[in-house]
């Protein structure tokens, strides 16, 4: 338990922590120290190496300097930076080694390198590598075996500096003949003293700038006031905010440490009420645009002058629309909006090179009317996500408005909207601010969320997935004023700076005709971090007692328990010989004791004897894969008489005495049983671990998705065990999910049997099926790109089997309309359920329902295919 917490901790803040030098951009006394022995020198013998990551801080002009001084007794081996020529040199005292190395420019400033240096006391021998690469050696005569560490400047009578680079540390180590023997990570968040993990020895810190706080909180970076209705655009280029009022610009400049902001005089004679602004990186140019008069004026930087002027105009009718400028075809996209009691979910694009507005014809999935969304450019141009926002189904205010917490992408070759998931368990609700972060690298996005319906709001990081309906809150919140119509804001990366930029706007009328934008600019160094969760890595000196004694507690307590449980289970075993059969059909399931559940461990067991509790009344069988043979199937209620796992309608679980537990099923382990348990009784087999990987792990090590798959297995296991009389096994390389067919209802087996076994479609087959579907559409709200294939082979064969029975029989009108009703369930837009329903109703003298049926199904085709149905309700109902 202490080893998995450890281990998510330190993933966790990884590429979070640190310790940042203050160099030449610093006066002198603000230089950055961090000594190692200072007080009392580290001794050893043999072979020691030293290891420490670097890297510098970008955007300085001055990087020569010492980054470390060994001092052994009164000499010296100094790594310094020679900044003329992009090398790392070896000195000791006035005279310069034979080593010298260069390190990749990218590599230096964006990610983290690793030195090492060893020092052969044996062979009296200095050797150097960096990054696991040995860069040269060469022979030193060392006075002793004592030694100080020295990084950056220092105050030592003798060696005394202060000419050190911009740079950062972490993770420095001390090896004694190849055995750890000092360990400073450096995840500290303040303090002049740090003591390493392996054996408390104390190092002191002066101004030092310790990272992980920057990646934890929110910092305001600048907060001034703006003529006018404020809008904003992000140079990502140069990594500079750019902020316009009706008089002036004001930049930010994310590069410069000293004197960030500049603000020059720009006349815009109006910025209406509803303008947007975005900076387009292809052309280097910044676009105010009003969507309502499809206008855009330009600023050019050399005159400090716009092209064109906006007159006065009533309010907008695309408040908060999401924007973007795509590199395939140099044209601006504007989606949704709202304004006027309507909510939008128009594609407009603006051709900058012709000066040509349109409106699109779009395909693919539906795309609710919605405004306060989130929207952000794949790394490639072509894919633009939308998730969230506030609208309704018609864009009609006054029906039904509510939250959106789904995700979108919009193809802009093929002008199409594919819906990939709604977010599993939103807590509470949110809109968001305007534009997403996209980290193509992990496939992951970061937003600003807030609640709509409270003026003194918060702004609160979102970080979640482009691949599944996960996410998190991060980083603390930013306080934000919303009114609506009176607020805005944005979302920013400036990935040289290694900043999250959020920008908030608040329109004020100060006195008749004059408007005021009150701009607030924050950030935080990416990637951000939860700070609850960073500071349990960061625990002072005077906690580490009580931290062991808090350790050793739960050890013993876990022990104690462990023993207890294991003496009860034990009790209630026998050694019982097993025959074990190679046939996937045939093999009956055997249950494996919890110790031995790991993944792998699985495989190693002896076919002969298995340890397994007392054996039940019915043996426990795997869920029977298709086949084509016909059999003779009992009519099955998909009600659970005991156990049960429902896949029609919303996934549900519930135990033998009825009590549901969908509840302790994470997303995680959900997906992980969906997975498990649609693969063997869809394919008979299962699936195997290399497939879960891909699916759920993918982009983790070997080593990380195993830890993963067997730690998920074990509690999925667990939960199993609740509902009863079904479990997860591993047959040869295939896991599958197996259940007690007298004692566990499982709707998705019976309904694969019942489409797979009949070859004829019959009133008792449909009948048994209208059971089973009849709770509703395949696995209803649950989205994950794997299923898709799945859920239209569930589809097609319902819809099939249903039409293909009515073609045939349909003389009693009460069961059509059932079988009618199940098909709407996975086709809400099947003309010829349609035209079943309302002549079943007609015949029944139903006269309004079948009205009201063809009503509703009208006005469903007109939102989701946004033109009229082609036949009248007379041409449905004739015969």
């Amino acid at each position: 338990m202490l080893l998995i917490f450890s281990t998510i901790g330190r993933a966790q803040s990884y590429l979070s922590y640190g310790l940042a030098f203050n160099g030449h951009e610093a006066v002198a006394e603000k230089r950055t120290s961090f000594e190692i022995g200072s007080g009392r020198p580290i001794c050893l013998s043999g072979v020691v190496r030293l290891e420490f990551d670097l890297n510098f801080v970008s955007y300085n002009h001055i990087y020569f300097g010492y980054i470390l001084r060994i001092v052994n007794e009164n000499q010296n081996i100094d790594l310094i930076y020679d900044q003329r020529a992009s090398l790392f040199r070896v000195i000791s005292g006035q005279k310069f080694f034979n080593i010298s190395f260069a390190a990749d420019a990218y590599r230096l400033y964006n990610d983290w390198n690793k030195l090492a240096i060893t020092l052969d006391l044996n062979k009296q021998l200095i050797s150097l590598s960096l990054n696991d690469r040995q860069t040269g050696s060469t022979a030193f005569a060392f006075k002793g075996n004592c030694f100080r560490f020295l990084y950056g400047a220092n105050d030592d009578e003798r060696f005394h500096t202060r000419d050190i680079p911009p740079m950062r540390l972490k993770d420095i180590r001390i090896f004694n003949n190849e055995r750890l023997h000092n360990h400073w990570p450096l995840e500290e968040v303040s303090d002049t003293l740090c003591y390493d993990i392996s054996a408390r020895e104390p190092a002191r810190v002066k101004n030092g700038v310790w990272l992980k706080p920057g990646h934890q909180y929110w910092k305001i970076a600048s907060s001034f006031q703006l003529n006018g209705n404020a809008v904003t655009g992000f140079d990502s280029r140069n990594e500079q905010l750019l902020i316009a009022g009706t008089d002036s610009i004001v930049t930010y400049d994310l590069r410069q440490n000293q004197h960030p902001r500049t603000a020059k005089s720009a006349k815009q004679e109006n910025i209406l009420i509803g303008c947007q602004g975005i900076y387009d990186t292809l052309t280097n140019r910044f676009y105010n645009f009003y969507i309502d008069h499809r206008k855009l004026a330009t600023y050019d930087p050399a005159s400090s002058q716009w092209n064109k002027t906006f007159p006065d105009t009533i309010l907008t009718e695309y408040w908060h629309a999401n924007k973007f400028i795509s590199p395939l075809d140099t044209a601006l996209y504007i989606i949704g909006g709202y304004g006027q009691l309507k909510y939008k979910n128009q594609v407009q694009r603006y051709q900058l090179r012709t000066g040509k507005w349109d409106t699109l014809s779009v395909s693919g999935n539906f795309f609710p009317p919605r405004y306060l969304a989130g929207l952000g450019l794949n790394i490639s141009g072509d894919t633009a996500f939308i998730v969230g926002g506030y609208g309704s189904m018609t864009g009609d205010q006054m029906l039904d408005p509510g939250g959106y917490y789904d995700l979108f992408a919009f193809d802009i070759r093929s002008k199409t909207f594919t819906k990939r998931f709604n977010l599993d368990s939103v807590y509470g609700r949110f809109t968001f601010a305007n534009s997403l972060v996209i980290d193509a690298k992990r496939r992951q996005y970061y937003g600003l969320v807030f609640p709509k319906d409270s003026f003194n709001s918060k702004l609160q990081l979102i970080q979640g997935s482009l691949d599944k309906p996960v996410y998190k809150l991060t980083g603390t919140p930013i306080p934000y004023s919303f009114y609506d119509v009176q607020s805005f804001a944005d979302l920013y990366y400036a990935p040289g700076a290694g900043k999250l930029v959020a920008v908030t706007l608040l329109y004020a009328d100060q006195e008749l005709h004059h408007r005021e934008t009150s701009v607030k600019v924050y950030t935080i160094d990416f990637p951000p971090l939860d700070p609850e969760v960073a500071t349990l890595t960061a625990l002072p000196q005077k906690s580490f007692l009580y931290k062991w004694l808090l350790f050793i507690g739960l050890f013993l307590f876990t022990s104690v328990l462990v023993l207890w449980l294991y003496s009860r289970r034990r009790a209630k075993r026998r050694i019982l010989p097993v025959q074990v059969s190679h046939s996937p059909e045939t093999a009956p399931f055997i249950p494996v004791p919890e110790e031995i559940a790991d993944t792998d461990l699985i495989e190693t067991i002896p076919e002969q004897v298995l340890v397994i509790e007392e054996a039940p009344e019915l043996p426990l069988v795997a869920a029977a894969p298709a086949t084509e043979e016909p059999v003779a199937l009992p009519l099955q209620s998909a009600m659970p008489a005991r156990s049960a796992i429902r896949l029609f309608g919303p996934f549900q679980a519930f135990s033998e005495d009825g009590t549901e537990l969908t509840g302790l099923f994470t997303p995680l382990m959900k997906e992980l049983l969906l997975l498990i348990l649609i693969y063997t009784v869809r394919t008979g087999q299962g699936i195997t671990s290399d497939e879960l990987t891909e699916i759920l792990w993918n982009g983790k090590s070997a080593k990380d998705a195993k830890n993963n798959r067997s730690v998920n297995l074990a509690k999925l296991k667990s939960i199993l065990e609740k509902i009863g009389n079904c479990m997860i096994n591993k047959k040869s390389v295939y896991w599958q999910f197996q259940f007690n067919e007298g004692q566990f209802s499982l709707d998705y087996d019976q309904f694969v049997h019942l489409t797979k076994a009949h070859t004829v479609v019959d009133r008792p087959l449909i009948t048994s099926l209208l059971k089973v579907i009849e709770s509703g559409a395949f696995l209803a709200k649950t989205e994950y790109d794997w299923l898709d294939d799945v859920k239209a082979e569930v589809s097609n064969a319902v819809i099939d089997m249903s039409l293909g029975y009515l073609k045939q029989e349909s003389e009693d009108p009460e069961f059509v309309i059932r079988v009618a009703n199940a098909i709407f369930f996975f086709d809400r837009l099947n003309e010829e359920a349609l035209e079943f329903k309302c002549r079943s109703l007609v015949l029944l003298r139903r006269y309004s329902l079948a009205n009201n049926t063809y009503e509703k199904f009208v006005k469903d085709y007109r939102d989701i295919y946004g033109e009229e149905f082609y036949k009248s309700f007379n041409d449905v109902i004739k015969a």
